[in-house]
């Protein structure tokens, strides 16, 4: 026991040891003396160094991994930093190491953040100036908002006209702010019911009347009852969610979630939201939703686009990475093909799979190419295929070529123009 415990103890200060040798070494070649160079102000900013003669910008001062970059036609000299962020010589201001275009070195710059300040009578964020704002009122709020005494500015390209003073809303982060009765989410209006506001976690909020994830409103989702069950399952009053898309039929008071892909209700099971056909809810239990879920035992083949049928593994052949064969059927991604042995299952291109014949339909991976005439049809390249009418890429139909004369060329594809059509173009590289 002893001897084991010995073995530990040693393993143990190994590792210990090869961190800090990592440590020390990533310490070392990433500091500035071992590249000669020195800081202009190391309390206010690790981002500007002297180097050579020479003003160097170094993103957070990661000199190993990132490396300096030569602030162009900077003077040394007269080089002082502002913060983190902003610098200055008798040239210029810089923010980031460039230029800052339109303000003042000879102006004392007022700081209102690390990515603000007011210089020459003029407002700049983030090395831009934000045209217009007021310098005297202007104000930095927290994220990326700010505000003068007539706007409420997200970064420096989204200005709203101020009807109220801007307040963080309880719970929030930096994305969201309350302006009078709006929410606004990344500078973006997404409610006009600020008084019912309620930020969730970090994806998700919802007032009186919806639901929005990442600032963005969840079609049929209802406050009402609303839940996030894991990472992958949420609820309202009327039924559960796989993410956000709604599972069919599902009960709310009873549905359980029994691991990221198996949950269930007291109707059915569902495997990544699909309503699993050859499974009750009563024998489905947490040991078998944890077997269930084993990708290299099971598959789940769709029966139509919400239902699936657990099969084994090994029971299943693969035609294509979109067509499969079991019990002498075939299925696709989003369904069984009643009817379809798997003789019918015709692939066109042996290397890439892509093409395949069923009847009179060709299909580009699992997606039909309207119009096709399976006789005359003839893969040309891993995008590019022609019948006796048109020229396809991928599944769509190329409108400027001519199946009788097209000839594919290194760096040719085809591309949609304004009028949603697919036209023949030249890659440049």
């Amino acid at each position: 026991m002893k001897v084991f415990i010995w073995i530990g103890i040693t393993l143990l200060l190994l590792v210990i040891a090869y961190f800090l040798v990592v440590f020390v070494f990533s310490s070392y070649v990433s500091s500035p003396g071992s590249y000669n160079a020195v800081a202009y102000n190391s309390k206010l900013s690790n981002q500007y160094y002297q180097q050579d003669g020479k003003v160097i910008y170094v993103l957070d001062g990661n000199f190993f991994q990132v490396g300096g970059k030569e602030v162009a036609a900077a003077d040394p000299d007269s080089f002082t930093v502002i913060n983190q962020h902003y610098a200055k010589d008798r040239h210029h201001v810089y923010y980031n190491g460039q230029p800052v275009a339109e303000a003042s070195p000879a102006d004392p710059a007022k700081v209102i953040d690390a990515d603000y300040l007011v210089s020459n009578n003029k407002v700049f964020g983030y090395g831009k100036q934000i045209e217009g704002a007021d310098a005297d009122s202007f104000s930095y709020l927290y994220g990326a908002y700010s505000m003068d005494k007539d706007y409420l500015y997200h970064y420096i390209d989204t200005k709203i006209p101020r009807t109220a003073v801007p307040a963080a809303i309880s719970g929030g982060h930096d994305r969201y702010i309350r302006h009078g009765e709006q929410v606004l989410y990344l500078g973006k209006v997404i409610s006009d019911d600020a008084d019912h506001f309620e930020i969730i976690d970090d994806e998700y909020a919802k007032d009186a009347a919806h639901v929005y994830a990442n600032g963005e409103l969840v079609a049929g989702m209802v406050p009402e009852g609303f839940t996030v069950l894991s990472p992958y399952y949420r609820k309202d009053k009327h039924q559960a969610y796989y993410f956000n898309t709604p599972i069919s039929g599902s009960d709310p008071a009873s549905f359980t979630v029994m691991n990221d892909a198996i949950s269930k209700d007291k109707y059915h099971v569902y495997y990544n939201g699909n309503l699993v056909e050859n499974r009750t809810p009563s024998e489905v239990t947490r040991s078998e939703a944890d077997e269930l879920k084993k990708l290299w035992k099971w598959r789940a083949l769709h029966l139509n686009a919400t239902t699936v049928i657990l099969v084994p593994h090994d029971d299943v052949s693969d035609i294509t990475n979109d067509y499969y064969v079991y019990n002498n059927e075939v299925y696709s991604r989003s369904e069984k093909l009643a009817g379809i042995n798997p003789e019918g299952v015709i692939v066109l291109d042996e290397n890439d799979k892509a093409f395949v014949r069923i009847g009179d339909q060709v299909f580009y991976y699992n997606t039909a190419i309207a119009g096709a005439d399976a006789e005359t049809f003839t893969v040309l390249t891993n995008r590019f295929s022609k019948d006796v009418s048109h020229v396809y890429w991928g599944e769509h139909r190329v409108t400027n070529a001519r199946p009788s004369t097209f000839e594919y060329k290194n760096n040719l594809y085809a591309g949609e123009n304004d009028a949603g059509e697919y036209v023949l173009k030249m890659a440049e590289y």
